[in-house]
């Protein structure tokens, strides 16, 4: 049996004084989170010749959507196809659905809410998305929005 390792460990005992999530994760790990990323990248990179961006548009690109929600749970519902066909229909790409439906799962934090995802996909279609890129990058911007929205800042 091995023993599970402590995700706590370099706070238990400390009182932690920063008053910013960034001024935290420094105190704690002694690097900003961006000197972080930036560390998690290289690693990346040399164990796979790719950064997370070049993976991840690759794995897109070689997934189909029905591949994609069937994954995590190894099923999928004849709402998720009727889903699927409908995005297809509106005229996005399978790689544009894909990162939509990665996009919904994790801003939605509960999971596919397939109303969510439509009446998305209809905007991700006015805004003519038509690669995985494209998709990509107005994701960035959007989470960028958000980050730099005052009630966000908690």
């Amino acid at each position: 049996m091995t023993k599970k390792k402590n995700p706590f460990k370099k706070t238990k005992g400390k009182i932690i004084q920063g008053k910013t999530t960034e001024d935290r994760f420094k105190e704690i790990h002694g690097m900003t989170i961006q000197g972080w990323n930036a560390k998690q990248e290289e690693e990346f990179k040399a164990k796979t010749g790719m950064t997370y961006d070049e993976w991840y548009v690759n794995q897109v690109k070689t997934t189909t959507p029905i591949e994609f929600i069937k994954e995590p749970k190894g099923t999928i519902t004849e709402e998720d196809v009727k889903l699927i066909k409908d995005l297809q229909e509106l005229g996005l790409k399978d790689e544009v659905i894909i990162v939509l439906l990665h996009y919904v799962i994790v801003v939605s934090r509960i999971g596919l809410v397939h109303s969510l995802v439509k009446e998305l996909g209809k905007s991700w279609h006015e805004n003519n998305l038509t690669t995985v890129e494209e998709a990509f990058v107005f994701v960035r911007d959007e989470q960028k929005k958000y980050k730099e929205s005052p009630e966000n800042n908690y």
